[in-house]
């Protein structure tokens, strides 16, 4: 059962390119009965794993905008830091349905943003495919 979730969540990310996480957590909660901070947790271990696995081919490609990349780490290694500093002081149990409620939260609104622009970014659609292997 393991397999074949994981199969349909990688095959989702690949077909959509919505986060794994947005996809991995929530699964891993309904269906396995797990923790929602074991969960995220998880989730966000994988995706560490794949954009480090993918990394190499994104820096020979020259793929990498580095002033963005300064810019993302300036603003997630701060908030990576700080909670860790918060979950390892908290009783993670305790504080179990306030991380389910954020992590929902957090989901909701990432896809009510990209709703949004998709739709505000609608371009006329060609009759041709441009899409290459």
């Amino acid at each position: 059962m393991e397999f074949l979730l994981g199969f349909l969540i990688a095959a989702a990310v690949g077909l959509t390119g919505v986060g794994a996480g947005s996809i991995t957590a929530p699964v891993l909660i309904l269906f396995f009965n797990v923790t929602p901070a074991l969960a995220v947790g998880t989730a966000l271990s994988f995706a560490a794993a794949i954009k480090f696995a993918v990394l190499p081919v994104y820096l020979k490609r020259r793929q990498v905008n580095y002033r963005i990349l300064r810019l993302l780490c300036a603003g997630g290694v701060p908030g990576v830091l700080f909670g860790f500093y918060v979950m390892d002081n908290l009783d993670a149990s305790h504080y179990q349905r306030v991380i389910f409620g954020m992590l929902g939260i957090t989901i909701m609104a990432v896809s009510l943003a990209n709703l949004f622009r998709a739709i505000r970014n609608r371009t006329p659609i060609s009759g041709t495919d441009h899409a290459r292997w």
